[in-house]
């Protein structure tokens, strides 16, 4: 009888081991999970513009792909913020862009020119400031630092 109380109390003491190490054994602090780092694609940093009449035309060429990005590029968004000129000047407010255009870069016949330049084209309202920049966007979602920034009245 001794001995199966022994033989109990050191699978008792075994059991309480075991218990405790797989508690404590876990993976670090307890948090949302990370999708791991993704290199961002380069930016575009040769946004120009010309007036023709009332059309707009923005040209970039389309930059140079790091080897470090994982998947290429897939096309370009083109942001617009377009205020009224009779609005106050606000120095500090944040300026409020819409994406206006959606390029890719599989469908960019349309808006691809000579060395690996790209185009997009609007029709401007005058009596407003326009301030226009362009992102890059890969096959994954990854989206690029903005580009230079083009800023105007008409």
């Amino acid at each position: 009888m001794m001995y199966n109380y022994c033989c109990r109390s050191i699978i008792v003491q075994i059991l309480i081991i075991v218990a405790f190490s797989i508690f404590l054994s876990g993976c670090g602090r307890k948090a949302p999970p990370k999708p791991p780092k993704q290199e961002e694609p380069p930016a575009v940093n040769d946004l120009s513009s010309s007036i023709d009449g009332n059309k707009l035309k923005l040209t970039w060429t389309i930059p140079e792909v790091k080897t470090k990005v994982k998947s290429g590029l897939d096309g370009f968004y083109v942001f617009r913020s377009k205020k009224s000129v009779s609005e106050s000047d606000c120095k500090n407010c944040p300026v409020v862009f819409k994406q206006v255009s959606d390029i890719s870069l599989e469908d960019s016949s349309k808006n691809l020119g000579k060395d690996r330049s790209m185009f997009y084209t609007e029709a401007l309202e005058k009596g407003y400031r326009h301030i226009y920049k362009v992102v890059v966007y890969t096959n994954n979602g990854v989206t690029g630092k903005d580009s230079n920034i083009i800023d105007f009245t008409y």
